[in-house]
């Protein structure tokens, strides 16, 4: 039975070792991209998405950590490196211990605004507040996103339809918290964490963050010392029969949690990160042979059992500081027998209490489940490195030539088929929004001559990053922004038949395996085989080369414009069509864009762009009446979700009655 649950969770749930191990050096080659291109602050990736784990309705979680602020000790050197930086002093906090207070020592040239209007004067001394810094971040994301976050313990939080995510300020702090000493030195019987991993963990340091100690009265200048960077190291230690124990127990805190919140309004008495403390105790304190397959529920039930002795007692020690009681604000009293009885009730169905979560529909002990073949691990490998180059973004602010020189130089050092690939593919998507600003710059340029000539230098930039599957309909969309109206049509009826095959999100169903099952070469480089199944949504942003067309979606510079590829490429044979008087061609297009509205993966059923993009056909060809009801079906459609652009549907309509007003005045006379 335990085999038989490993298998499901390698299907369903965590994935395979070499699916996980994509995510970790995904998270990873981010970090060390964007971390070379930003000028102020450093990113890390944690939660669930940083340890390999993409479960589903997981946040996500970053940490933003202040480039030119180190947080040390009195007394401590300070380093010629970091003689212009802004210098704090860890104090004594009376509070728990794990919390400390932020004394200025040193305000650096490039000291963020946040931290400057957070300064606290005490006699002849000033410390930061952490509620002001937090607040005031608050208020920076807010103004900056155009989307509501709200302060949640030491992140800025936003839950919002389709994303949920928590993004806590921090500052580094280089040296070893002086409170998690013993966590050094302690005796472990079974050599894990090994010693090589302990000293890489005690080199990162720490961070502080923002919050201060709930069980204190007084948490205005207090900061908790923050180990996030030493637990990722940790989980990506784990065994993949780890990790595995670790994705159940957080299925099966979701039911506890819901369950609480039915029985006393409370959900947040119980969290992950203690079932992640629990985990950490419990293989540092037993035999690497006790993990292994055939023994994963009892390594399940092992942890269960540690979190019921934990309640019972009301201790949960911090793994790094176990002084630290971590359930003495939330377990005790009432409400900690309360979750004892619901941990109980738990204990009592043994295996089946996996079976009231949804973990297993249909169950797990009615269904035989079949491990993976070779070849659907490689196809399942290879839709998760599919998932990794669809996440590629540049943030605002970012400086794309210091990103290529970086992503380049990962290329040249890349180990696998995913680096290669994944660096790669970073490198030519700075490319290609390098070719979008140039051309933006030179579209006014005097002198023929020199902008043909750049024109030239932008499309050869263009060529090398519409290698895979639809991203040349950018490259399309650039010749016909150029008048290059035949180039821009035969790369459209390139594009259409791979397009066609249309993944979306990439779910797993059985059908996408067998879609491609027949095309499909375990032979070939990852990059042959990704150019087979690579269809991703085409996406424009305020800065990219976007079609005219396409202006009042385009009208707000924070949001991006995700349109299918199908429906995009027939409307844009359609506008070639029309710009060579090819009426024919013109009307076959428009016909097809009739019927893509229907198409079950790209229709407009599910895409109100879908909806738009025929409107305007019907518009170009003079028809207003059939141009309306296409922007009202769109406007029926209006699913304003975040960073997705907001549906202009309304204001199209509006324009054509007007257009239509302006009209009959004119013919009247």
């Amino acid at each position: 039975m335990s085999i038989a649950l490993s298998t499901h969770l390698d299907r369903e749930i965590t994935g395979t070792q070499e699916e996980v191990d994509i995510r970790r050096r995904l998270e990873v080659l981010n970090e060390r991209i964007e971390n070379d291109s930003y000028l102020n602050y450093h990113l890390f990736h944690g939660g669930s998405r940083g340890e390999g784990l993409h479960l589903s309705g997981s946040d996500w979680d970053m940490m933003v950590i202040a480039k030119y602020v180190t947080v040390m000790y009195p007394g401590q050197f300070i380093p010629p490196s970091m003689a212009n930086n802004t210098i704090l002093y860890m104090r004594d906090a009376d509070c728990r211990t794990g919390y400390v207070h932020l004394q200025l020592g040193q305000i650096g040239q490039e000291c963020p605004i946040e931290l400057h209007d957070s300064l606290v004067r005490i006699k002849d001394l000033f410390f930061v507040s952490s509620d002001i810094y937090r607040e005031s971040c608050v208020q920076g994301l807010d103004s900056r996103s155009c989307t509501a976050w709200k302060s949640n313990g030491p992140s800025c939080s936003i839950d919002e339809q389709m994303i949920r995510a928590d993004v806590v300020h921090s500052f580094q702090c280089n040296c070893w918290p002086k409170e998690a000493n013993g966590w050094i030195t302690r005796t472990r019987l079974y050599g894990w964490p090994h010693q090589t991993l302990i000293e890489n963990i005690i080199h990162s340091g720490c961070h502080l963050v923002p919050v201060g100690d709930k069980c204190s009265e007084d948490t205005f200048l207090q900061w908790r010392i923050s180990f996030a960077t030493a637990e990722r190291s940790l989980v990506h230690s784990f065994s993949h029969i780890q990790l595995k124990v670790y994705a159940l127990l957080k299925c099966l805190l979701k039911q506890i949690k819901d369950m609480l919140k039915e029985t006393i309004g409370d959900d947040d008495i119980l969290c992950s990160y203690f079932l992640k403390t629990i985990l950490f105790y419990a293989i540092e304190n037993s035999s690497q042979l006790f993990w292994q397959e055939k023994h994963l529920f009892y390594c399940f039930w092992f942890c269960f059992n540690i979190l019921i002795a934990w309640v019972r007692a009301g201790v949960c020690p911090n793994y790094f500081i176990p002084a630290n009681n971590m359930f003495r604000r939330k377990v005790h009293g009432q409400h900690q027998q309360i979750l004892l009885d619901i941990l109980k009730n738990f204990c009592q169905l043994k295996w089946m209490c996996l079976s009231v979560t949804n973990i297993f529909n249909p169950s797990i002990l009615e269904t035989r489940v079949c491990p993976r073949t070779e070849q659907e691990m490689i196809f399942w490998q290879d839709i998760q490195t599919v998932a990794a180059i669809k996440g590629i973004s540049i943030k605002p602010r970012a400086e794309p030539l210091r990103i290529i020189r970086k992503a380049i130089h990962l290329l040249s050092k890349s180990q696998s088929d995913f680096d290669e690939v994944f660096t790669y593919q970073y490198s030519m998507f700075c490319l290609q929004r390098l070719a979008a600003e140039q051309v933006s710059q030179d579209r006014y340029a005097m002198d023929n001559k020199t902008r043909y000539k750049s024109l030239g230098k932008c499309k050869n930039w263009m060529i090398h990053g519409v290698s895979m599957g639809t991203e040349l309909l950018r490259l399309a969309t650039f010749h016909f922004l150029l008048g290059n109206f035949i180039k821009s049509l035969e790369m459209c009826k390139q594009v259409m038949k791979l397009a066609s095959c249309f993944i979306g999100s990439l779910g797993g169903t059985e059908e996408i395996e067998e879609l491609f099952r027949h095309n499909y070469s375990q032979s070939e480089h990852t990059a042959e085989r990704l150019q087979k199944i690579y269809t991703n949504f085409i996406t424009f942003t305020y800065e990219d080369l976007y079609l005219p067309h396409l202006c009042l979606e385009m009208a707000n510079e924070c949001e991006l414009l995700h349109i299918p590829p199908l429906p995009f490429a027939i409307f844009l044979s359609f506008l070639c069509c029309h710009e060579l008087k090819d009426t024919r061609g013109r009307d076959a297009a428009l016909r097809n864009m009739v019927d893509v509205q229907y198409d079950e993966q790209q229709g407009g059923h599910k895409h109100w762009i879908v909806n738009n993009l025929l409107g305007i056909c019907y518009e170009i060809i003079g028809d207003s009446r059939m141009a309306i009801r296409a922007y009202w079906n769109s406007a029926q459609r209006n699913m304003n979700f975040i960073f997705y652009c907001t549906n202009p549907a309304i204001q199209r309509i509006a324009v054509v009655y007007l257009c239509m007003y302006a009209s009959q005045k004119f013919n009247r006379g």
